[in-house]
C-alpha cells in the first residue's frame, strides 16, 4: 500500500490536489486540517482547545493528531493514503514514522508543492469556504460560478476566520520554523519530489502521478 504525504506552504494548492489525485486514482485523502476542524465542531474540552490554537494560526498539539491518525490508519489498513496537512514539524515526522511502523507501513514519497510568499497572500486572502459541503474556492484563481455561491449546493460563501493578514503571517512565521526541516529530512532521505504550484491544476496533477507511480 502507498503512502504519500503532500507538503506545500498555507494556499500551494496541496489540498485541491490531493483531493483530485484520491478521486482519481483511489487514495484516501486523509486531510488534518479537515479532521481537526471537524473535531474542533464540537463541544468538548478537546474540540475547545483546537479552536484556540487553529484559530490563532498555530500548530494543535501532538496527542490530538495522534489520536487521530492512529485510528485512520486502522481502519484503513488495505488502502493507499495522501496524507494532507500532516507533518508539520519534525516533531510530527517523528511521530508519523512510529504510527507508520505500528501499522506496518513505508513511506512512498513526500511531494512538495511549492509557491512564492507573494502569491501565497494573493490566494489566501481571497479564499473562500463552502460551510455546507467544504468545498474551497478562490476568487482570483478558482472562483465559483455564481458569485460567491457554492456551485454544488448554492450556499453562501464565508470568508474563514483563521483566513487575514495577522494570522497569514503567523502561519507563514511557523512555517519556516517547523516545516521547513521536514522539506530537508525527506530530501536528505531521497523521499522528497518538488512540483511548481503555480503551474496549471492538470500539469501539477501530472507531475504527482509521475512521482508516485515511478516510487
Amino acid at each position: 500500500m502507498k503512502t504519500v504525504i503532500f507538503l506545500g506552504p498555507p494556499a500551494s494548492g496541496k489540498g485541491t490536489q490531493a483531493a483530485r489525485f484520491s478521486k482519481m486514482h483511489g487514495f484516501l485523502h486523509f486531510d488534518m486540517g479537515k479532521a481537526l476542524r471537524e473535531e474542533a465542531a464540537g463541544s468538548s474540552p478537546l474540540a475547545e482547545e483546537i479552536r484556540s490554537y487553529t484559530n490563532a494560526g498555530r500548530l494543535v498539539p501532538n496527542e490530538a493528531v495522534r489520536r487521530l491518525i492512529q485510528l485512520m490508519f486502522a481502519v484503513n489498513k488495505e488502502r493507499d493514503i495522501i496524507l494532507d496537512g500532516f507533518p508539520r514539524s519534525m516533531e510530527q515526522v517523528g511521530l508519523l514514522e512510529r504510527l507508520m511502523a505500528e501499522a506496518g507501513r513505508d513511506l512512498t514519497a513526500a511531494v512538495l508543492v511549492s509557491l512564492p510568499e507573494s502569491e501565497i497572500a494573493r490566494r489566501i486572502l481571497n479564499r473562500r469556504v463552502c460551510p455546507v459541503c467544504g468545498r474551497v474556492y478562490n476568487l482570483v484563481t478558482m472562483p465559483p460560478d455564481s458569485d460567491e455561491k457554492c456551485d454544488d449546493d448554492g450556499s453562501p460563501l464565508e470568508h474563514r476566520a483563521d483566513d487575514t493578514e495577522d494570522v497569514l503571517n503567523e502561519r507563514l512565521a511557523v512555517y519556516k520554523e517547523q516545516t521547513q526541516p521536514i522539506i530537508g529530512h525527506y530530501d536528505s532521505a531521497g523521499l522528497l519530489a518538488r512540483v511548481d504550484g503555480t503551474a496549471g491544476v492538470d500539469d501539477i496533477g501530472k507531475q504527482i502521478e509521475e512521482v508516485v507511480f515511478k516510487a
